[in-house]
């Protein structure tokens, strides 16, 4: 370094001819590469620019710039806010948590582990990718997979998501106002005897679901839900859809649809894939909090009849879902589809099918609903059907 700083200046002086013989010299002294050496030459005591910034260098010593390559924007600085948005809107998916953190930036910066988040982290995070996402929280999923803390959907690989699907149904091309119905039998390991349920009404078009527990399957219990649902709703409903259960495929169901004004058609037998927006809430909003337990009791029941409304208002305004769209003429030319990942009460507002006034009752529900209270009285709930469940089986039971 000492024999480069002599020879820098005079180096800067020379003509061409005699720079080449500078190089050949020093070369066979320091056994530098060649353009390394002419670098290191012209540089010492100038300011260089690089790509990010202009820094002076006066000793070959220091380093002119950084590694070479693209630098990290997303570090391990945002790791821990990250971590907990993750925790905050239950371990979902990195598509779902990107969309989740978009659609909700008063919930996310309103919690008290991000408020003091720095301005520059506070920008990445609304700006993160899904891939981004997946590298930084990598380690953290596996160690909570680890600890048990933490479940992979297994019908979410990546096996499965590259198979195509088959047409499933001739289903109107306007499917806004198409409910699809279905029922979620918490029977345990027996369906013998009586046991509660819960009736799942899902929206084709936007995915807004509405939530309601049954004693059983009998008729006049799936009916009253439903006219009980129907006023609720943020639009207007026009068609029902149903597999063949005879909660559904019974006189008193088919009139009350009838003075509803709702049109009812039912699935092929044996072909869940008919139904395939109300099969997946199956699992996504029934299965995922309450398992597949057998809830049998008058107070297990009780609490389910709390708890469906309330899993339901969360997922419709703030839980963020996927929907491929209608594919184009060029998706059917390069075989992909798009897809929006966002919240049912989203795309209801961009939807422009709600008269004003839906609208704007649809707006104040958001506002006047608080997540973090609905967040805990659905945690709250879920322990005492847990220990409710437990004490049907505890041994100081009689």
């Amino acid at each position: 370094m000492s024999v480069i700083l002599a020879n820098a200046r005079r180096y800067r002086t020379h003509r061409k001819k005699l720079k080449s013989k500078m190089l050949d010299e020093l070369t066979s002294v320091l056994h530098y590469n060649r353009r390394y050496l002419a670098l290191l030459l012209r540089a010492s005591g100038r300011s260089v620019f690089t790509h990010h910034r202009t820094r002076l260098v006066a000793d070959p010593r220091v380093s002119l710039a950084s590694r070479r390559g693209r630098k990290k924007t997303y570090t391990a600085d945002l790791l821990p806010y990250l971590e907990a948005t993750w925790k905050l809107a239950d371990g979902v998916s990195s598509v779902h948590l990107a969309a989740f953190i978009r659609d909700n930036p008063d919930i996310v910066f309103g919690n008290p582990r991000l408020r003091d988040i720095p301005a520059r982290l506070r920008r990445q995070l609304k700006t993160i990718s899904p891939a981004t996402i997946d590298r930084l929280l990598g380690p953290v999923r596996d160690k909570a997979t680890l600890k048990h803390r933490y479940t992979r959907n297994p019908h979410a690989s990546w096996l499965r998501k590259t198979v195509p699907v088959q047409p499933y149904h001739d289903k109107p091309a306007d499917r806004f106002g198409y409910l699809e119905v279905d029922t979620v039998l918490h029977c345990g390991n027996t369906a013998r005897g009586q046991f509660a349920c819960t009736l799942t009404i899902t929206e084709a078009e936007t995915g807004w679901t509405e939530l309601r527990a049954l004693p059983n399957r009998a008729q006049v219990w799936t009916t009253r839900a439903l006219e009980r649902v129907l006023p609720r709703l943020p639009f207007k409903a026009i068609h029902v859809h149903t597999d063949n259960g005879g909660e559904f495929i019974n006189a008193v169901f088919v009139r009350a649809t009838n003075r509803c004004k709702l049109k009812q058609t039912r699935s092929r037998a044996y072909h869940k894939n008919d139904a395939p927006y109300v099969e997946s809430k199956n699992g996504s909003l029934v299965r995922a909090y309450v398992g597949h337990r057998r809830y049998d009791s008058k107070q297990e029941f009780s609490i389910l009849r709390q708890l469906a409304p309330l899993v339901s208002l969360r997922h419709n305004l703030f839980m963020p879902t996927m929907k491929l769209q209608p594919p184009t003429p060029q998706d059917l030319r390069t075989g992909q589809r798009r897809k929006t990942t966002t919240t049912p009460y989203h795309r209801l507002l961009v939807s422009q099918r709600l008269t004003p006034a839906r609208r704007r009752r649809l707006r104040k529900l958001r506002r006047d609903t608080d997540y973090y209270k609905l967040t805990e009285r659905i945690a709250d709930l879920l322990r005492r059907l847990d220990r409710t469940y437990q004490s049907k089986y505890s041994s100081t039971n009689p």
